[in-house]
């Protein structure tokens, strides 16, 4: 009985130390990542298959969220690593910058400007009305966009929101109005839209992550 006892502990002491190791490679171990809908349509899922390729064994789990929810999710300590839009939080938060990519103006094929050729000039949308996305999800960006009107010299009339791009794109194809988006979402082709790259703007997209856990 002693000796059987004495070759479970050992097989369980092998079990931990090579689980150890597992999760020391980054083979067994847990990975929960938020991400914005707009940076889903960048090349981040093209990452996540490489990371996946290389580290089966990572229990990996992705949620979709907003830019709000990802990081008060971050703070909670729900998520190891969040992706935020035109937010670098900071302490107890560490973020580094994942990209950067121009903002576009999302028009109606029949729109006069559609056709025009070259960067768009803000300004050439003073009197239109603006499909937008509730504050809500993304304050940082939302406030943002609309100090860029204000500087161009307008407050944009935002007549309709949306809490999906695919929908804010949708809209605009519908002639409810024009819209400003990352560049990422021109990946959402639809036959009535035509996007235009917006002189001077950007936006920035962070990684975050809580400060000493990766």
């Amino acid at each position: 009985y002693l000796a059987q006892e004495a070759r479970r502990l050992v097989d369980q002491a092998d079990h931990a130390f090579e689980a150890t190791r597992r999760v020391a490679r980054g083979e067994a171990a847990q990975l929960r990542v938020g991400v914005p809908p707009s940076v889903m349509l960048t090349d981040l899922p093209n990452m996540v298959r490489k990371y996946r390729d290389r580290w089966p064994q990572v229990n990996f789990g992705l949620r979709e969220l907003s830019t709000s929810a990802i990081k008060a999710a971050l703070a909670a300590r729900e998520i190891d690593l969040g992706f935020l839009r035109e937010v670098r939080p900071g302490g107890p938060l560490e973020a580094r910058v994942f990209l950067t990519e121009s903002v576009v103006a999302v028009l109606p094929v029949s729109h006069p400007l559609a056709t025009a050729k070259g960067p768009l000039k803000l300004r050439a949308l003073k009197a239109k009305r603006f499909v937008f996305f509730p504050k809500r999800l993304g304050a940082t960006f939302y406030d943002a966009l609309i100090q860029a009107c204000v500087d161009a010299g307008f407050t944009p009339n935002i007549v309709q929101e949306a809490t999906q791009w695919s929908t804010v794109v949708s809209l605009v194809e519908a002639g409810m109005g024009v819209s400003l988006a990352p560049a990422c979402v021109a990946k959402m082709m639809r036959r009535g839209v035509v996007y235009r790259e917006v002189r001077g703007l950007e936006t920035s997209v962070y990684v975050g992550w809580r400060q000493g856990e990766l």
